[in-house]
């Protein structure tokens, strides 16, 4: 399973790199340390929603490094990573691209590490990607869950708590929610 998901998300990230301007350099995903101003956008706002999805399981009573789909370690909030999968294309990546399509996110943003290794957002870069992040989540959306209406970030929550009810109700089937 673990190398279907790795090419699945290798031909993800080859077709959002057409829907990057083609000035900015997007050659596929690179992080730890990003290599370019999409993937350093990308990974700073994959940190924000995680956090999101950590509080939202916490306020479901769920702990958040007790995975389901990814494993649990000491080291990462997996519950959480399993939780924000499902949110990362339509909150993060459409954001991102949005910022970078409209020039709202800019190459001037980016500045290279000291040690030339990666690619880093300054201060402006941040608060354009946190500007059109919560943007984005107080949009309101509908249909994304069944019967269920509101902003992105009450479905952030509403799912932690229906993920937790499928956690602790055996005969509740949880299937993640159905996109339109």
């Amino acid at each position: 399973v673990m190398g279907l998901e790795g090419a699945a998300s290798s031909a993800y990230f080859d077709a959002l790199a057409l829907c990057v301007p083609e000035d900015i350099e997007f050659n596929g995903r690179s992080r730890r340390p990003p290599l370019d101003l999409p993937n350093a956008a990308l990974s700073y706002l994959y940190a924000v929603l995680l956090s999101e999805c950590a509080g939202a399981l916490f306020c479901a009573g769920l702990e958040p490094s007790l995975g389901v789909l990814h494993a649990s370690t000491d080291k990462r909030p997996s519950l959480a990573l399993d939780l924000m999968e499902e949110f990362r294309p339509l909150l993060v990546d459409r954001t991102v691209m949005a910022l970078l399509r409209s020039r709202r996110l800019r190459p001037e943003h980016a500045t290279i590490s000291g040690d030339g290794e990666g690619v880093w957002l300054d201060k402006d870069g941040k608060k354009a990607l946190v500007d059109g992040y919560e943007a984005t989540l107080q949009r309101q959306v509908k249909g994304a869950l069944p019967g269920f209406a509101g902003t992105w970030r009450r479905h952030i929550h509403h799912q932690a708590q229906l993920l937790g009810r499928a956690i602790v109700e055996p005969d509740y089937r949880w299937s993640g929610a159905s996109w339109r």
